[in-house]
């Protein structure tokens, strides 16, 4: 068994494939010479470093455009984070699972995990509802608009926000009960029933919605 950790690639361009954090600096994006190359269109050039410290890996976002997310929680623009043992990793729409050699308990085969929680995939446009892939998938605009809250999951995104991301062309002429009936099609697909308690999409009156993943 190696003494280094690893990122294994779950989704997007790069999936399946498997990377040894082996150097004290890692270098993840589209470069040519980075460690980790990453097929992804949304990725920077120099998107992230790795950092092996002390026994440890901690995980540093160069100001990239698309951001790092740890555990769906996207890191401040610069920002780092320690990790740990099966931690999900994001750098754009390639997700990786962070594995720790020195961890008590080895961890399972990726080809056997069904991950809980809302998962969704720019590459091929499908969303997971628990591990469960989504049958028949949402349509365009209805992806569009989850896409933009899953990008932005943990904050709360503005109607105005929604807007300009899902419908560029309308320049400002969307109505905001266009979006309310967006929003309830999608948490129809993905959380039916939970319009009086959501799960995922929660509604902030007077302002917006926040997904929660």
């Amino acid at each position: 068994m190696s003494r280094f950790g690893r990122l294994v690639c779950v989704s997007g361009p790069n999936a399946g494939q498997e990377y040894e954090l082996d150097q004290e600096l890692i270098v993840v994006g589209r470069a040519s010479e980075a460690a980790i190359r990453l097929e992804d269109q949304f990725a920077s050039r120099r998107h992230a470093e790795v950092r092996h410290i002390d026994n440890a890996y901690q995980v540093h976002d160069l100001q990239s455009k698309n951001g790092v997310f740890v555990d769906a929680r996207r890191l401040p623009s610069g920002g780092t984070a320690w990790l740990s043992d099966g931690m999900e990793v994001q750098f754009a729409s390639t997700r990786f699972r962070f594995y720790d050699p020195s961890a008590t308990v080895t961890a399972p085969s990726l080809i056997a995990v069904r991950e809980p929680g809302l998962r969704a995939d720019f590459t091929t446009r499908q969303v997971y509802v628990d591990g469960v892939q989504l049958d028949p998938p949402l349509s365009t605009k209805q992806f569009d608009l989850l896409w933009f809250l899953y990008q932005n999951r943990g904050r709360v995104v503005s109607k105005d926000e929604i807007a300009a991301a899902v419908w560029p062309q309308a320049q400002g002429d969307v109505y905001d009960a266009n979006i309310d009936r967006m929003i309830s099609r999608v948490r129809s697909r993905i959380e039916p029933g939970s319009e009086d308690n959501p799960r995922f999409i929660h509604t902030v009156r007077g302002y917006g919605y926040q997904l929660e993943a």
